[in-house]
């Protein structure tokens, strides 16, 4: 049996004298209109697929322990995209070829949850699997500013992460509300639960008493909270944060599939805020990055011999490697980072109705793009000496990483000058592609290799097992290979105390990933 329901259909009651607006209520001299409610349209496989979004609030608040990522990631992550596909179809969503793009980007993330311990990368990917999944929602019902990714990206990540899904935040209950009404199995079982609900107090005092009573009784009772009491408490716990989070989940659906308040942000308000932003005249903004380009040329033109001289791999005279490297490459990470946003602040706010202006302000950002790409390779090379002389890092991995990517970047913003190309879906197509390459080279395992390889070759003085408390999954093979192999004996006996050092306690399934599981399995002997 289908059911339709519409939320705030009915008009407010007209007061006596008011005027003939049938939503005014006039108080004194003051009239307040009462927004009139957007209706929310149901059938019975709706009230269903609430009750699944709710099961799947639970499943992410009980999988995914923010400190602990694992396992967990993955298992709900499939969940809640097989609910998503099932629900789709069941609406008569046509599942097209660009949508199973971003599902298959979405479990390659997910993927990555069950293989390795990186727990910097993990909270990074968890929050870029978030993203992408609720972009896909929105592919999947064709509810994006734009057909494909472009422009109007940030403006779609606002809309569905936010706009969207809190707008619909309350259409999961009033849905399986609405259902159980209609329906008298439903409203049965809705009744039994509530019910239920409302006899957990009364039977929690009556076997306090009971206890009381009987010593027998008091013993089993003391076995069974033991055994199920800390589980049951824990699931009571969740349930507040479960339901939030599915209503959040079921807001998004829904509203995405019901094209329920996606209008809240159009391409036409937009674009139309873009052309309000556009207020800076194109010669000031020429001025300002020209200033900015010449002093960048009077920069290089004063420090040519010792800011090049990474490139040799050579070092100004009183300062240590690791004092030209780590203060060059820092400030010029924060250097390229700034033009990157000057050019940004730039183009979104100048107006650009005279054509030769335009075609100044081009030239110019391309002049400030070579400036950056020249220090970034400047900063690369600092680092590749400070690694080539210290070793390798978690930090100095992923600044490198960054600056690669910033790289790549203004290459694109270069290109964008002379040929019209989508930069926004090329940008978030190399950010995609480099982090996904980022975690699943296991950067943790790649560090420790190479630097106890330097050390076995003599091209690094120490083997820094401190180093290896952070990131205990990945280095375990290469210590215990390094310990069998050392004939230092203070090593040795470092190496040793990490390895047997660490953590075998047995911890939830859903924490767990296969570099973990390997890792436990090697032993000192």
């Amino acid at each position: 049996m289908n059911t339709t329901q519409e939320n705030g259909a009915d008009s407010a009651t007209q007061t006596t004298g008011a005027s003939n607006l049938p939503e005014t209520l006039r108080y004194g001299q003051t009239s307040i209109i009462k927004k009139k409610e957007i209706p929310i349209p149901f059938e019975n496989y709706d009230a269903v697929f609430a009750l699944l979004a709710l099961v799947c609030g639970y499943l992410f608040v009980w999988l995914i322990n923010p400190y602990h990522l694992g396992l967990g990631v993955t298992l709900f992550t499939v969940a809640f995209c097989g609910v998503v596909l099932v629900y789709a179809k069941r609406r008569g969503v046509l599942i097209s070829k660009q949508s199973n793009g971003y599902l298959a980007l979405i479990l390659l993330s997910a993927w990555n949850f069950s293989l390795f311990s990186n727990v910097s990368l993990q909270f990074l990917n968890l929050l870029f699997l978030m993203g992408v999944t609720v972009y896909w929602v929105a592919v999947l019902a064709s509810t994006r500013l734009e057909k494909s990714l472009g422009g109007y990206f940030l403006s779609d990540m606002i809309n569905q992460l936010f706009k969207v899904p809190f707008c619909n935040f309350g259409c999961a209950v009033k849905i399986i509300k609405g259902t159980a009404v209609k329906n008298k199995k439903s409203k049965m079982l809705l009744t039994s639960l509530c019910g239920a609900l409302a006899a957990i107090p009364l039977i929690c005092v009556v076997i306090s008493l009971l206890i009381q009573a009987d010593a027998a009784f008091q013993s089993v009772m003391q076995q069974v909270t033991e055994s199920i009491g800390v589980q049951f408490a824990n699931f009571l716990l969740r349930l507040l944060p479960a339901f939030l989070t599915g209503s959040y989940l079921f807001g998004l659906l829904y509203g995405n599939l019901q094209k329920r308040r996606v209008d809240t942000i159009t391409a036409e308000k937009a674009a139309s805020f873009s052309k309000r932003c556009k207020k800076l005249p194109a010669a000031a903004s020429i001025t300002a990055l020209c200033l900015l380009c010449g002093v960048y040329l009077f920069f290089f033109g004063t420090q040519t011999a010792s800011l090049f001289s990474a490139f040799s791999n050579q070092r100004p005279d009183g300062v240590t490697y690791a004092e030209y490297a780590r203060r060059g490459f820092f400030e010029l990470c924060k250097v390229a980072f700034i033009n990157l946003g000057v050019i940004m602040v730039s183009s979104v706010f100048t107006v650009r109705n005279d054509r030769d202006q335009h075609k100044v302000l081009r030239i110019v950002n391309v002049v400030l793009s070579v400036e950056t790409l020249l220090l970034i390779a400047t900063a690369i090379s600092k680092m590749v000496m400070y690694i080539d002389r210290y070793g390798l890092t978690q930090k100095r991995v992923y600044t490198s990483w960054f600056m690669v990517l910033l790289f790549i970047v203004f290459c694109m913003l270069i290109v964008s000058q002379f040929k019209k190309i989508n930069l926004t879906k090329s940008i978030v197509v190399a950010f995609s592609v480099c982090f996904m390459f980022l975690c699943y080279s296991n950067v943790d395992g790649i560090i420790v290799k190479y630097n106890i390889n330097r050390y076995q070759n003599g091209t690094l003085q120490t083997a820094d097992v401190n180093m290896m408390y952070n990131a205990p999954d990945a280095s375990k093979p290469y210590a215990l290979d390094l310990y069998h192999h050392t004939e230092d004996l203070q090593l040795k006996a470092e190496l040793k105390e990490f390895l047997q050092g660490q953590d075998e306690n047995i911890q939830p399934f859903q924490e767990m990933n296969l570099q973990q599981l390997l890792a436990r399995r090697l032993d000192v002997q």
